[in-house]
């Protein structure tokens, strides 16, 4: 079995070395041109202004950032940085820049994929089958509930399980062997989630997601003021380190820099611009479709920001204290993560990060589930089936290899992002002058 985990792992890893550099072009070349047809031309042609207000919000976000805001906010970029200084790149915070630069592409994106999703009422799924072909519609589904339920998810667990098995060491001196980590944390969690499921009670936790990600969100910004506070004085090092690595970038395919690439994927891992992800939850609000892209937008900025600048400074000040190491594998590098977090704002700071992760996780996992009601038209009970099974062998891949998760979630990350692309940019080509507005301000569809 060693033996076959092993091959497979390298697998992934030689295929997702050699699509994404090939796709990055792609989809920066693509999502300009799409921006700049919805922008200039679409936005004011086919949509009317609305105001803004708070009302329109809170349904839109509590699916969005339920689904969205989890561990992989850290364990994500931790991975771009290990694997930036696995590349050859010393300076590993340029990862950060690089990032924010694709955002300046990824961010609108996500403002007009949730326009096009509204003017044209329906969901990916439905775009894609209408604008692509059914074939494209069915493998993307596939490849969202794959990306969600098993790759995501398994990366919560991954998270969950780290801060756990920290605070069981740091406050009663307690080690977990990898398969008690298995056995006493993810299938406890597991079952805790699959009671709420089966109890048909993931509903009334979806309409709690919002005040639960604002209080995870709030102590997670009040954690690193402190942290930042705190280490201060660290501040010049790192913009000093971050603009080093950005001037000197290691490439890979093509002359496309290393930083670039792994910035990319974990922004759209993280925030999901492109992914469709937003304009699913859009859809089925009454927000217009002006209102409902600048919701996605404003979201996708927050989980950048925080993704960003967060895990890359805390990241940067562990290395720099010789307390992280790039080169041991995920779960250690995320335990040395949340020691890094004790050094500076001790046991208060991993409390608050305890919260965070915890609450997170739950509604990332539990937000896997109704996007899988979302995007599957099967029935109930064989998707309880599939739920289940997917988070039972995830869960084990998070402990035992989380090296091949953490690929297959890239190179799942590239199917579902591709085929959604290629959807819009077909609209906006072809198909956006049927949803013109009339002079009696009615969409005229074909």
């Amino acid at each position: 079995m060693e033996v076959i985990l092993s091959q497979l792992n390298h697998i992934t890893v030689v295929i997702s070395n050699v699509i994404w550099p090939i796709f990055i072009p792609f989809l920066l070349l693509m999502g300009i041109y799409i921006c700049a047809q919805v922008i200039l031309n679409i936005r004011s042609l086919t949509t009317e202004k609305r105001e803004f207000s708070i009302m329109h919000l809170i349904p839109q976000a509590s699916v969005s950032l339920g689904a969205m805001m989890g561990t992989g906010i850290i364990i994500g970029f931790l991975s771009a940085l290990s694997n930036l200084y696995v590349g050859g790149q010393v300076y590993v915070e340029s990862v950060a820049l690089w990032a924010l630069i694709g955002s300046l592409v990824l961010i609108p994106i996500s403002y007009c994929e949730t326009l096009i999703a509204k003017i044209v009422n329906m969901d990916p799924r439905d775009y894609i089958e209408k604008f692509v072909s059914k074939g494209a519609a069915k493998i993307y589904v596939i490849a969202l509930i794959l990306l969600y339920v098993f790759a995501i998810g398994g990366v919560q667990f991954s998270g969950m399980d780290a801060i756990i098995i920290t605070s069981l060491d740091k406050i009663s001196g307690i080690k977990l062997t990898q398969m008690q980590q298995y056995l006493f944390v993810i299938i406890p969690i597991i079952f805790i989630l699959f009671v709420v499921v089966l109890k048909n009670r993931q509903d009334i936790f979806i309409k709690s997601m919002v005040s639960m990600i604002l209080v995870a969100a709030g102590a997670y910004f009040v954690f690193f003021g402190i942290f930042l506070i705190k280490t201060h004085i660290y501040v010049p090092a790192f913009i000093e380190r971050m603009l080093i690595g950005f001037k000197n970038p290691v490439s890979m395919l093509f002359g496309i820099p290393l930083g670039l690439i792994f910035g990319m994927q974990r922004v759209i891992q993280i925030a999901e611009p492109g992914l469709g992800t937003l304009p699913l939850a859009a859809v089925k609000t009454n927000s217009s479709p002006r209102v409902a892209a600048s919701i996605s937008a404003i979201m996708t900025t927050f989980l950048v920001v925080i993704s960003v600048l967060v895990t890359s400074y805390i990241a940067s000040y562990g290395v720099d204290q010789n307390i992280i190491s790039f080169t041991e594998n995920s779960a250690q590098r995320l335990v040395s993560y949340f020691e890094t977090v004790i050094s500076v704002t001790g046991i208060l700071g991993l409390a608050i990060l305890f919260i965070f992760i915890i609450l997170s996780g739950m509604t990332t996992l539990l937000g896997s589930y109704y996007l899988l009601s979302l995007s599957s038209k099967i029935n109930i009970k064989n998707r309880n089936i599939m739920y289940l099974s997917m988070l039972l062998i995830s869960g084990i891949l998070s402990i035992f290899k989380f090296e091949i998760l953490f690929n297959l979630l890239n190179i799942l990350l590239f199917v579902a992002t591709s085929l959604n692309i290629g959807a819009l940019a077909m609209f906006v080509e072809f198909e956006w002058s049927k949803y013109k507005l009339n002079k009696n301000n009615k969409k005229q569809v074909a």
